[in-house]
Formats: structure tokens, C-alpha cells, sequence
């Protein structure tokens, strides 16, 4: 008996489920309005007309942003169209237009028209009308650029960007917060380009990038206005994450103008890379970047350089985490770096080593610290920054700018540099005394070196450093770091940081 029941009501939940999902092109069309609203654009509609199950719009405004820097676009019209089967689709107009506009740091007014041309897009929304995915397929986005305004004089810009075959899903639930997530798959996007300056100078660039995807999710609540102001938005709850990762890229450029002397000049450049990766998160707890590339190559020629100059990396990395809202209570925050495998072409080394002396094996370098900060202000609050107490300036020179973070301890996981033979490795931890900062910290700094004996002879024998002047170096070695073991080119330095603000260097002091 229970299980007839249950497989009933099973089978009513089915039946009913599509009609209780389903959505109108009215409540599709809103949900558009109040996505852009949450994120401080107004849209504006010239005419609505519903004819049967199809709701046109025409002669359509976005704009919105902070008032140095305004974008709107204008759209022809839109189509949405019921399907029938419960869902919605929607039909942007095949060329839109559109303008970047406001003030640069010179306060000098620009204007920067665009236009977009989106043939054979489509979106087809379903879900409910609280709860909406729309599935969108954009084959072709082309975005133009012909002239930029600057001032009241018109520049030509002819910059050209396409994407092929964008796929993807924005999902959103409304109430407040409004929750928005997304995915979106593109195929080759190609970029090309000229750009001519005030002075004459001409700079054209051209390119493609693979594979392109993006995920992210984000979090508004009713009435933020994140372009007004961020940092109210984060305190009443905005949240927001997201990532990018790319194929190859590979872009070059060349260049004509004069130089400093006003001679004339010219060159060319280019850039190939495997790929690359860019995520970010920012909430009232804190904002968080990382990125990583693969391997990547760069050239660059020029009429007045005697070589070629490049360069290669095999991969590089980069994060960086920070608190944003003003708390008496210290917070976690960390800053790491790492570069592998770089190289540099045989003409840069001729340079300074000819004859080949120095070891010309892939360099490294690593970075990573954490710790502990104050922050005296909401970063994103710039009335509260300008505020930040600040020590008053010496006579004669000038304000300092108001510092939001002060470090209390300051962790170094690793500082690790591999190069020219020689290896630098560093950890420590270094604490603010109580009543104190980090002008006079507490704790210890231990680092060990490899080949730095071998590496200053070869570069005195090369003469990179003056035989009068090889004492001094070593002299000051021997200041830092002691030897390891005796018969081989290894050191070791322990600096100590005493709550006395002495400074000890293995054991001697040397503050």
C-alpha cells in the first residue's frame, strides 16, 4: 500500500513538474532587466509589442558604470518567443552599438565607439520564473573599434576582435542575495589592430588565442550597486569568484616612430604561448588573484638594437591574497611567485659573457610568504582610505600616500633563487613586538647559499667586477654568512631580530 502511494505521488510530482516550471517571455525578459539593475546598469526600453507568443522589443539602452567611466550599448531589438514546450526563446538583434566614454587620469574627455555583430545567436531559457538557466549559443561575436576621441580630436582606431562559437549556461536564482553562476566555452578569438599616437607613432598588433573558458559565480544582494559602491555592496553580502583558463596564444606587432634623440625608428615583436590561467574571488572576507602560464617565448627586433632580444619561460605562476574590510584583529595574507625555466638568447649573453664563462642553464625563481595583517581601512572605501592616519611628512617633501595594511608577522615559506650557477635559498618568520611594528620586528631569517664563492670568482675574472673591489664583496660575505663545511662552496647565514632591536648575523651583531 505504501509503495502504490509513493509511486503515485511520484508520478503526479512528474506530470505536474513541467507546468509548474514553465516560463514566459515577460518573465524571461525581467529577469534580464534585473540582472543588469544588480549590477548597476539601467535599461531602457523604446517600444514593447506582444504578439502572440512573442514579445519584441525595440530601440533597447544599457548603460550604466561610475561617472569617469560610462559604457551603454544600444540594441535594435530583441525577441522573445515561447516555445511551447515550457521554455523561452530569445533572439538579440544581428548588429548592436555601443560607446566607452567619461574622463582619463589626465582629465581629458574620450569617447569610444564600438559595434558588436552577433549573427545567428539564440538563448533558450527554462526553469521557473525565480529560477532561470539560460542556455545561450553566440557562432559569431565580432566587436569593432574605428576611431577613439580624445579631448576634441577624433583618432583612428581600427581594432578588430572575433570570437567563434561561444556555448555556455547563466543560471539565476532571484531573492535576495540574487545568485548568478555561468559557464562558457569559446572556440579561436582573433585580434588584430593599429594604433597612432599624438606624436606620430604607429604601433599594429595582430593574433589569435585558443579554447577559451569561463566559469564563475556570484552573489548580490537587493539594492547593492556595485559600481556605486563596492565596498557597501561587500558588506551587505556580495560575493563573487570566477575563473578563466586559454589554449595557445600567439600575437606579434611591429612599431614605427622616433625615439627619444627624435631619430626615426622601427621593430617588431612576437609572443607564443601553450596557455594560461586567471582566477580571482572578492568578498567581505577577503579577494584573492591567482594566475599560471605554460611554457612562452618572446622576440622583439629593432632598427636601432645591434640584436634580437628573446627570452623563453617553461612555466610561471602568481597569488596573491589579501584582507579588504578595517578590523583591530590582524588577518591572514599571502603574496607568492615563481618563474621556471627562464632562458635568455645567446645574443643577450654575448653581452656581458663572450666567451661563455658563466653557466647558461635555465634560471628559477620562487617566492612564498604568508602572514598576519592589520587593516586601518576598508580598501575599497576611498572617503575612509583618504582618512587612513598617516605620519605627518618631513619638511620639504611630500604627503605620503595613506597606508591601509599594517603587517604584524610576516612568514617567508621560501625564497629560493637558482641562477648563473649559483643557488639562494631563505625562510624565516619575523613578528611586530608588542606596542611595536615591523620597523624594529622579532624572529629569525636562515639562508643557505650554493656556488656564490665559485660565481664571484668567475664574474672578477670576467671583470663584471673590479679586481679592487673582490676584497669588499667577500669581506661583506663573510659579514652574513659563514661556511658550511670546510673545501666546498656552501654558506649559511642566521639573522636574529631580538625584541631589543639589536640585530645578530650567526651570532655576532652587526646592529
Amino acid at each position: 500500500m505504501n509503495l502504490r502511494l509513493t509511486s503515485s505521488a511520484l508520478a503526479l510530482a512528474a506530470m505536474t513538474g513541467p507546468a509548474l516550471a514553465d516560463v514566459t517571455s515577460e518573465q524571461v525578459w525581467q529577469s534580464w532587466v534585473d540582472y543588469y539593475q544588480s549590477v548597476g546598469y539601467s535599461v531602457t526600453e523604446g517600444k514593447r509589442d506582444k504578439a502572440g507568443d512573442t514579445l519584441t522589443l525595440t530601440e533597447l539602452t544599457i548603460q550604466g558604470g561610475m561617472p569617469e567611466s560610462q559604457v551603454s550599448v544600444s540594441i535594435p531589438q530583441v525577441t522573445l518567443s515561447e516555445t511551447g514546450d515550457g521554455k523561452v526563446k530569445t533572439v538579440f538583434a544581428d548588429q548592436m552599438t555601443g560607446k566607452a566614454h567619461g574622463t582619463d587620469p589626465d582629465g581629458q574627455s574620450y569617447s569610444l565607439p564600438f559595434a558588436v555583430a552577433l549573427p545567428g545567436n539564440v538563448i533558450i531559457t527554462s526553469g521557473a520564473a525565480q529560477d532561470m538557466t539560460h542556455d545561450f549559443d553566440y557562432p559569431v561575436m565580432d566587436i569593432t573599434l574605428t576611431t577613439m576621441t580624445r579631448g576634441d580630436k577624433e583618432h583612428p582606431l581600427p581594432i578588430k576582435v572575433g570570437i567563434a562559437e561561444s556555448t555556455g549556461i547563466f543560471h539565476i536564482v532571484a531573492g535576495s542575495p540574487a545568485k548568478y553562476d555561468y559557464t562558457m566555452k569559446s572556440g579561436k578569438i582573433t585580434f588584430s589592430g593599429n594604433v597612432d599616437n599624438e606624436e606620430g607613432d604607429k604601433i599594429g598588433f595582430e593574433g589569435n588565442l585558443d579554447d577559451l573558458d569561463l566559469t564563475g559565480e556570484m552573489a548580490v544582494p537587493d539594492g547593492a550597486r556595485i559600481e556605486e559602491d563596492m565596498n557597501a555592496a561587500l558588506k551587505a553580502g556580495l560575493v563573487m569568484s570566477g575563473v578563466l583558463k586559454s589554449g595557445a596564444l600567439a600575437a606579434s606587432f611591429d612599431f614605427a616612430g622616433t625615439d627619444e634623440a627624435g631619430e626615426p625608428t622601427s621593430g617588431a615583436g612576437k609572443f607564443d604561448g601553450k596557455g594560461f590561467d586567471l582566477s580571482y574571488s572578492l568578498s567581505q572576507d577577503g579577494m584573492a588573484y591567482q594566475a599560471g602560464s605554460d611554457a612562452g617565448s618572446f622576440e622583439l627586433s629593432a632598427a636601432d638594437m645591434p640584436f634580437p632580444i628573446n627570452y623563453a619561460i617553461e612555466s610561471g605562476s602568481f597569488d596573491m591574497q589579501l584582507p579588504v574590510m578595517q578590523s583591530d584583529d590582524a588577518q591572514p595574507f599571502k603574496f607568492a611567485y615563481s618563474l621556471a625555466g627562464l632562458t635568455l638568447g645567446d645574443a643577450i649573453w654575448n653581452l656581458f659573457d663572450a666567451q661563455g664563462q658563466l653557466p647558461r642553464d635555465p634560471a628559477s625563481l620562487d617566492i612564498d610568504v604568508t602572514g598576519q595583517m592589520k587593516v586601518v581601512k576598508d580598501i575599497f572605501d576611498p572617503a575612509g582610505l583618504a582618512a587612513a592616519p598617516q605620519e605627518a611628512p618631513a619638511e620639504g617633501t611630500e604627503t605620503a600616500e595613506p597606508q591601509p595594511f599594517e603587517p604584524v608577522e610576516v612568514t617567508i615559506n621560501q625564497i629560493a633563487l637558482d641562477a648563473l650557477g649559483a643557488k639562494v635559498n631563505a625562510q624565516g618568520a619575523l613578528n611586530a613586538p608588542e606596542g611595536g611594528d615591523m620597523t624594529t620586528p622579532v624572529g629569525e631569517i636562515n639562508a643557505t647559499y650554493e656556488g656564490v664563492n665559485g660565481l664571484i670568482d668567475k664574474l672578477g675574472a670576467m671583470g663584471l667586477i673590479p679586481e679592487d673591489q673582490i676584497m669588499g664583496v667577500r669581506m661583506m660575505m663573510a659579514m652574513f654568512a659563514k661556511p658550511v663545511a670546510e673545501g666546498e662552496d656552501k654558506l649559511e647565514t642566521r639573522l636574529e631580530f631580538r625584541e631589543d632591536g639589536t640585530i645578530f648575523a650567526n651570532g655576532q651583531q652587526i646592529k
